[in-house]
């Protein structure tokens, strides 16, 4: 198992990114009520068959819920979705994998008698982020409006939930146990703790692809010739056109908000003792006012979130027919549209999304549909939108990518040619000025006078530059610190090379900044290091019980 740890050092990278899957995975909002198939056996682990109502419940809900709690900053829960979906490559198997990892980590419950109980499962869960407070503390009512509305539209209670929760600290215990023979060599640790706590010093030059690229003339016949070989990487956008509704609840307006009584001649000569307790009188009246405010609109809420739900219900039941029909019985709108790209809907698909943690809009969603034989999967689910708005969409037709024409592609190819051909001058130059520059600095000459001798117009000194070193973007590469962490003083870095620009960089001196907690942050770092062994260890194990649990989609079998 752990000569399997280094392969998965990737993967964890390409979670962590979260912390760039902006989540993991985002939470879809295509899941506006639970599958609406029943019983259907579609996966097989282990020799045991799964249904899709099991998948729906322990999979793609649960991996939705699992998913928007981590986006309010809960790392354990980053960590749990990451290690049970082990193997996933994109956001479309995101939610299978983590099924197949949880049932599996369900039998290692079992196996090492790990059974979270329900008091631990309660401060688990009083303690994640999503349900706190601005002051830090458990907010009961944010945890049941979550319960009701957050979870209750995946087909989901709050028995599901503490049982995800159960399943996360199981993950946990599990995690320690597998990883726990993995040691951590402190000495190491040490030596790059230190390469990390270094001040860097030293000069730069650049070189810019500008002229580069004005140089390159290409002609017709070279860019033709050009096309030919990679005509395939130009295409058009697919197009697409639907007919769609959008739902908006019938909200009363804030009366109260928008009125501000003077003080009458009366309130005036009122003591202070009666002013006290009009202005009490007058403060309850609002705040109940308020209330029954609030519990209107979320009476209209619920409304409307019901009708919409009992319209794709219908249109369901209906194999996709009369979309318009039931729409005008609702009191909505039936819109079409022409045939779009993506990049360039109609205004109001072109709406950000009201609650998904991997973002966009709409259209977004819309261009996910993948129509099949089936006329329901032509309809979307419902698409929560503005701010209490839905919306339901119905394909109408689409025009397929399809590789563009000489004409089409023309200038584009022209642009991609001239780009690729500056990258390579630029290189070219980069490398040419490198081999100059250290004959010179050989020859007892400083980086700025063999910089200029390699016909390098400016150069620029930077100092003091550390791990956490931020540097002038205009002036100065993104990776300034690691690209010179390593380098020998007096020597030069690799060349650093971005998409318009490249940069020759020469070290002159580096020290370790010695810091008062050194020991401390030591002893942190080690314990980080040895949790992320046990971290990937799991990881590893996670898989191997996979692998050797002969996973069987059956949905592709029928």
């Amino acid at each position: 198992m752990i000569e399997n740890i280094r392969k998965y050092t990737g993967l964890i990278i390409f979670f962590m990114a979260l912390v760039v899957f902006s989540l993991v995975i985002g939470i879809k909002d295509d899941l506006f009520r639970g599958s609406a198939g029943g019983g259907h056996g579609i996966l097989k682990i282990d020799g045991r068959v799964y249904s899709d109502k099991e998948f729906q419940n322990l999979g793609s809900g649960a991996f939705q819920v699992a998913s928007g709690l981590a986006r309010s900053g809960d790392f354990g829960l980053y960590q749990f979705i990451m290690s049970l979906s082990t193997g996933a490559t994109s956001q479309d198997d995101a939610a299978e994998k983590f099924f197949v990892g949880r049932m599996i980590l369900r039998q290692a419950k079992e196996e090492f008698g790990v059974h979270p109980g329900e008091e631990e499962i309660s401060e688990y869960l009083r303690k994640l982020r999503a349900f706190s407070s601005p002051e830090g503390k458990f907010d009961q009512e944010s945890y049941r409006r979550f319960v009701e509305k957050g979870i209750g539209h995946l087909g989901m209670t709050e028995t599901d939930l503490r049982e995800l929760a159960s399943d996360a600290l199981a993950a946990q215990k599990i995690n320690a146990i597998v990883g726990s023979g993995l040691g951590v060599n402190r000495d190491i640790v040490a030596q790059n703790l230190a390469l990390d706590n270094q001040r860097v010093a030293g000069s730069l030059a650049r070189l810019d692809i500008d002229s580069y690229e004005a140089a390159i003339q290409p002609t017709e016949e070279e860019i033709k010739a050009y096309w030919e070989t990679i005509q395939d990487a130009f295409t058009t956008a697919p197009l697409r056109k639907f007919t769609y509704i959008i739902a908006t609840p019938d909200m009363p307006a804030d009366a109260e908000a928008e009125k501000e009584d003077a003080p009458s001649i009366a309130d005036a000569a009122l003591s202070d003792e009666a002013k006290k307790a009009a202005d009490k009188k007058k403060a309850d009246e609002k705040a109940k006012k308020t209330a029954e405010l609030a519990e209107t609109r979320r009476k209209k809420q619920i409304e409307i979130d019901a009708k919409v739900d009992e319209f794709t219900f219908q249109l369901e039941e209906q194999k996709g027919a009369g979309f318009e029909e039931l729409a005008k019985t609702n009191g909505w709108e039936a819109k079409a549209t022409e045939l779009f790209a993506q990049a360039t809907p109609p205004a109001e698909l072109d709406i950000k999304l009201r609650s998904s943690s991997r973002g966009g809009k709409a259209v977004d969603e819309l261009f996910r549909i993948e129509p099949t034989s089936d006329p329901v999967s032509k309809i979307s689910q419902p698409i929560a939108i503005g701010e209490n708005q839905w919306l339901v969409a119905r394909l109408d037709g689409e025009e397929k990518s399809r590789p563009k024409t000489y004409e089409e592609a023309k200038d584009e190819a022209r642009a991609q040619y001239i780009a690729e051909k500056a990258a390579e001058a630029l290189k070219t130059a980069a490398n040419e000025a490198v081999a100059k520059i250290k004959d010179a600095l050989a020859a007892g000459k400083s980086f700025a006078d063999a910089a200029k001798d390699a016909g390098l117009k400016e150069t620029r000194d930077f100092t003091k530059v550390t791990s956490d070193y931020r540097p002038d973007a205009a002036t100065e590469p993104r990776n300034l610190f690691e690209a010179t962490r390593n380098v020998d003083p007096g020597s030069l870095a690799e060349v650093i090379t971005e998409a318009d620009r490249a940069f020759i960089v020469h070290v002159a001196k580096r020290e370790v900044e010695k810091t008062p907690d050194a020991a401390t942050k030591l002893d942190a770092e080690v314990a980080n290091r040895a949790r992320q062994n046990e971290t990937i260890a799991f990881m590893s194990w996670i898989a191997a019980r996979v692998e050797a649990s002969k996973v069987e989609q059956l949905y592709k079998q029928r």
